[in-house]
């Protein structure tokens, strides 16, 4: 039986709703729900052209999050293509609602696409910086670092809604961003530690470049995997009486899942 997209609504966007409908801006909501939309379409098709599926779609406040599936199968440029997608379709909305006259959404396309490449976590930017950096340090060695960060940039953009409720009562924009991002990172790392496991131990990983490595005797395999990306295929060594021993990336990765992180290497 084939599998449909599921759609959901994060809780944090019923409040926000309710918000506009006392102001009565509803119709303004409704505009801006249809560009993030239209900005999250960009990255769903881009994806799909490169062979990935849109698994899941999330409501949030701000804008609509694929969850998209297979992302890490199509090359490091195609990933950052789909990244960029999105705020590239904003920009181009942006244009077009500028020339038709409409300066408020031609204004809120601009926002949504410079807020999105700002680089934190969920965001398109953090996701760009996240694929970079974890082509030389490893996908979750890069992860722990950026969704800390991301983190903070959350409790940064409460501090700041906070303010902007004391000297705006009725402008809760910057307060609900926060709490998201803030949200969304407590479950960042888990979700991108549960797809980095999924494409190691992927079949066609063995298809990609392949680099070796040698390693101390009491390397842990935690330590190896956080420093694994997706673009090449990893191979291990290490020395023990002059014997060279050999382990691959699913090796690793069974390994890994049978003994834990903190379990040794070599034995």
């Amino acid at each position: 039986m084939k599998k449909f997209c599921k759609i959901k609504i994060h809780p944090l966007l019923i409040p926000l709703f309710f918000f506009y409908l006392i102001q009565g801006n509803v119709v303004l909501f409704l505009g801006m729900l249809f560009f993030v939309t239209l900005h999250e379409l960009g990255h769903c098709i881009t994806a799909i052209c490169f062979g990935a599926k849109v698994k899941q779609i999330w409501f949030t406040p701000v804008g609509e999050r694929a969850v998209i599936k297979g992302l890490e199968t199509p090359s490091f440029l195609k990933r950052q293509l789909v990244f960029c997608s999105g705020p590239f379709v904003s920009a181009c909305m942006a244009l077009i609602c500028m020339v038709c006259g409409s300066k408020i959404f031609a204004g809120f396309n601009f926002i949504v696409c410079v807020f999105n490449l700002l680089p934190f976590l969920p965001l398109d930017g953090g996701n760009v910086v996240l694929h970079w950096a974890g082509r030389k340090y490893g996908i979750l060695r890069t992860a722990s670092i950026l969704v800390k960060v991301s983190r903070g940039f959350g409790y940064f953009l409460m501090g700041i809604g906070i303010l902007q409720v004391i000297l705006y009562p009725f402008n809760l924009s910057f307060l609900v961003i926060g709490c998201y991002i803030v949200y969304s990172n407590k479950k960042e790392y888990l979700q991108i530690t549960y797809q980095t496991y999924q494409a190691l131990l992927a079949e066609q990983a063995t298809m990609k470049q392949v680099e070796q490595i040698y390693t101390k005797r009491d390397v842990t395999l935690g330590e190896l995997v956080a420093r694994m990306h997706f673009d090449k295929y990893f191979f291990y060594c290490s020395m023990k009486d002059g014997i060279v021993e050999w382990k691959s990336q699913k090796e690793i990765m069974e390994l890994l899942l049978k003994k834990g992180a903190e379990a040794c290497v070599w034995q």
